[in-house]
């Protein structure tokens, strides 16, 4: 099962097409990201500039972030232009509540480049006090950097000290732009605070570009770093793909004449096809209680080892507990780009965002869930027989989790162990009866296990308990990652 990478991007409309959700959609798909577009405002512009602006109802832009979250869960989400205050409130109340944990880009869109005010004053403190705690990367230009702060922007002294007054702010990385500011190279500039403290920073220079086709330069640079981030790059390496990117898109629309003004970019210089990754991993971590480690807890350490599949799995739970626990372990997963698959509970999952639902035997009828579900929602059943594979695979399982492999503690009512052999003999029926979805084996499963469970041509190895029981849980899960990626790959 593959999907597309997904960023969305919450801008207003440029109808000349050369700034706002345009060139963020541009940009996006020329650098193999599926783009989705949330609408805060329609521009009247073109090349010229900006003659009148009209903000959409602010449930409108509410109801818009909520279909898209729920349904594509973007990678990256990045905002550019709200227009107005309300507008903001309806951003800021959304994404606190549908999209906690994924990575926020935000530009902050207070003028046009012809000097047309996009942002009202008001809600420009909204932005600065209730907004900027959200934000994972904020990427102001030199006046922007200027109007947020209230400090000069003159000297690197300066900006570094507006830096550090942005970060105190609340997002998590500041890069301050200086395609403003004069001379033959342009420098932009990533600042973070370290874990001591102290203020850190990355700077990626440019030669300037000869030309009046500049017109989206921001919008365009901020959503490459969201493509870039979306594609697992770190923070400083989107930063500098981002940063070619945008040469070599000045520098191929340079001689071209389109409108009468300040011109756009050529964002498909070389376009890129949508990348598509395999949602299904070779790892997959189901949570377990021990005297040591709650349920949260060993998702934690499996996520920090490198997994990056998460089944959720609390059995004889109140729902409360569960929820709360699905909640925090969320944006965990978010952040590290993992899948989160909640056991059992299909109205949860869709409810918060998570990625898919288990199914075991005795839970809801996997068909009766896919009717419920949304696009792209996984769902993986329970089986121990090729009875059960082929009902699975008829109602439309993404995965079958099949065991146990040997005598494991971590569950009840144990199913007949299959052993190598079973899983060679379910296979072999698999293939004679033509059905090709992925099979995860599960139950008792120890390091040791893997590379010979791999060779009878499962798909996945899922584990719990083994990983717990080892003194560095996190460094097992490496070891665990490290060894399936091999043998996958043998």
């Amino acid at each position: 099962m593959t999907q597309y990478l997904v960023v969305l991007s919450i801008a207003g409309s440029d109808p000349s097409g050369g700034a706002g959700i345009q060139a963020d959609l541009k940009t996006l798909s020329a650098l193999g990201v599926y783009a989705a577009s949330v609408i805060t405002a329609l521009t009247v512009q073109n090349t010229c500039g900006v003659s009148g602006v009209v903000c959409v109802e602010p449930e409108v832009v509410e109801a818009q972030i909520r279909a898209v979250v729920s349904d594509l869960r973007p990678s990256v989400i990045k905002v550019g232009m709200v227009g107005s205050q309300a507008v903001l409130e309806a951003i800021v109340r959304t994404l606190r509540d549908v999209a906690g944990g994924v990575p926020l880009i935000v530009d902050p869109i207070l003028k046009s480049s012809s000097g047309a005010d996009l942002m009202e004053p008001a809600a420009q403190a909204y932005f600065c006090c209730h907004f900027l705690p959200l934000v994972t990367l904020l990427t102001p230009n030199l006046p922007e950097t200027a109007a947020l702060t209230g400090l000069p922007v003159e000297s690197a002294a300066d900006v570094r000290r507006a830096a550090a007054r942005l970060l105190d702010m609340g997002p998590e990385a500041v890069l301050i732009k200086g395609g403003h500011a004069c001379g033959p190279q342009k420098q932009d500039v990533l600042f973070w605070h370290a874990t001591d403290g102290s203020l850190q920073y990355a700077a990626f220079e440019a030669p300037a570009v000869a030309t009046r086709n500049t017109h989206g330069t921001g919008c365009t640079l901020s959503s490459a770093i969201a493509a870039y981030r979306a594609r697992g790059l770190s923070w400083p390496e989107a930063v500098a793909g981002a940063k070619r990117y945008i040469t070599q898109a000045l520098q191929a629309g340079a001689d071209v004449a389109i409108g009468q003004g300040t011109g756009p970019l050529n964002h498909f210089f070389s376009p890129q096809p949508l990348i598509k990754q395999n949602v299904m991993t070779p790892i997959q971590f189901i949570t377990h209680y021990t005297e040591r480690y709650s349920y949260l807890d060993s998702a934690r350490m499996a996520l920090e080892g490198g997994c990056r599949w998460i089944q959720l799995r609390m059995k004889n739970v109140d729902d409360a507990v569960v929820e709360h626990t699905a909640r925090e372990l969320l944006p965990m997963c978010r952040r590290a780009g993992a899948v989160l698959i909640l056991d059992d509970r299909v109205e949860l999952a869709l409810r918060l965002g998570a990625d898919g639902v288990h199914l075991g035997h005795n839970d809801m009828p996997l068909d009766r869930a896919r009717a419920m579900s949304r696009a792209g929602f996984i769902i993986g059943g329970t089986a121990n027989t090729f009875d059960d594979i082929r009902r699975l695979a008829e109602q439309g399982a993404d995965y079958i989790g099949c065991g146990p492999y040997r005598f494991t503690t971590t569950k009840q009512k144990l199913s007949p162990v299959l052993g190598l052999e079973g899983y060679g003999r379910l296979l072999q029926q698999m293939r004679e009866a033509q059905i090709h979805v992925p099979l995860v084996a599960i139950g008792g499963i120890t390091e040791a296990d893997i590379p010979a469970l791999l060779q009878t041509g499962v798909q996945g190895i899922a584990l719990s308990g083994s990983i717990l029981r080892d003194d560095n849980p996190a460094e097992a899960m490496r070891r665990v990652c490290r060894l399936c990626e091999g043998g996958a790959d043998s």
